[in-house]
């Protein structure tokens, strides 16, 4: 099946999908775009004037990454508000979606409509390239908001996941003494074969004190006010998990310490290079289905 022919919607979503509309004009003959910001400065893309305009004739539409933040909107940078209900009823029929952690409700409209969906956090490669350029984002932020070296300080990661791993990786690399705190006694194992100390959550009283960066991507309260009233006063916590994240950041702001709950990294730090490695799983799942 051919499509550079077919009509591409690229709506919502941050930096990573300006960068890749932009880039798709290269392999699609027509492109729109709705409720992206910056969209205007691009050359060759069309700017859909409503929700349904942009959709009625879209055979591949493009959403943001993450789909929602608060399971009601669809994300946008710009002052259009997308609902998320309004974004399924005018979904065409036999289309395709793509998207970031879609939606449960999103999912069963589509079905009822014989929409196709493609998750791109489903997608191995894609998650892999992501939890990298989310790696790289967190500890650079957690370097920015620091006025301590990470050579050689003691560096908690919450978590064993594609992204915690990625993050303890390049810290081991800055020379920082690692510790992964996992609920699973596996994940622990794992984490010392790669040369990590690894403890359980319930050990983290013990040496909380002695961490000069967190960096967090458990979806759960997991640095209550009893643990971070523990902390070094120097400390920096960066969350990256889903928002509300796993931090009390109440209890952070009494005490004095750093803490930033940091979403959506990749399309901040390195939108270019995450606009292509989303196009890179566009064009795998297209050709799955020629």
């Amino acid at each position: 099946m051919e499509w550079s022919d077919k009509k591409i919607l690229v709506i919502g979503g941050d930096q990573r999908l300006l960068y890749l509309a932009d880039l798709l004009k290269k392999s699609f003959l027509l492109v729109q775009s709705y409720a992206l910001n910056g969209a205007d400065r691009l050359e060759g893309i069309e700017k859909a004037d409503s929700l349904e305009s942009a959709m009625e004739k879209a055979d591949i539409v493009i959403a943001p990454v993450p789909f929602t933040k608060d399971g009601v909107h669809l994300l946008t940078k710009d002052n259009t508000i997308v609902l998320l209900k309004d974004f399924s009823k005018n979904l065409r029929e036999n289309s395709i979606v793509f998207g970031g952690n879609i939606p449960s409700n999103v999912l069963e409209s589509a079905k009822m409509k014989n929409v196709e969906c493609f998750d791109f956090m489903k997608m191995e490669d894609v998650a892999l390239e992501n939890a990298i350029t989310t790696a790289e984002g967190a500890i650079a932020e957690a370097i920015a908001l620091s006025t301590q070296n990470v050579n050689q300080e003691h560096c908690l990661v919450l978590g064993y996941g594609r992204c915690a791993q990625a993050i303890a990786e390049r810290l081991k690399g800055l020379n920082a003494k690692v510790t992964i705190g996992a609920r699973k006694e596996e994940a622990r194992k794992d984490a010392m074969a790669q040369g990590y100390q690894g403890v359980s959550l319930g050990e983290l009283q013990a040496l909380i004190s002695r961490e000069q960066f967190v960096f967090n991507t458990i979806p759960a309260m997991v640095l209550d006010a009893e643990l971070i009233e523990k902390m070094d006063a120097d400390s920096i916590i960066i969350d990256i998990a889903s928002a509300p994240g796993g931090t009390d950041f109440d209890a952070c702001e009494r005490t004095g310490i750093k803490a930033k709950l940091s979403l959506g990294i990749p399309g901040r730090y390195s939108p270019k290079t995450s606009a292509n490695i989303l196009l890179r799983g566009i064009k795998a799942s297209l050709e799955l289905k020629i």
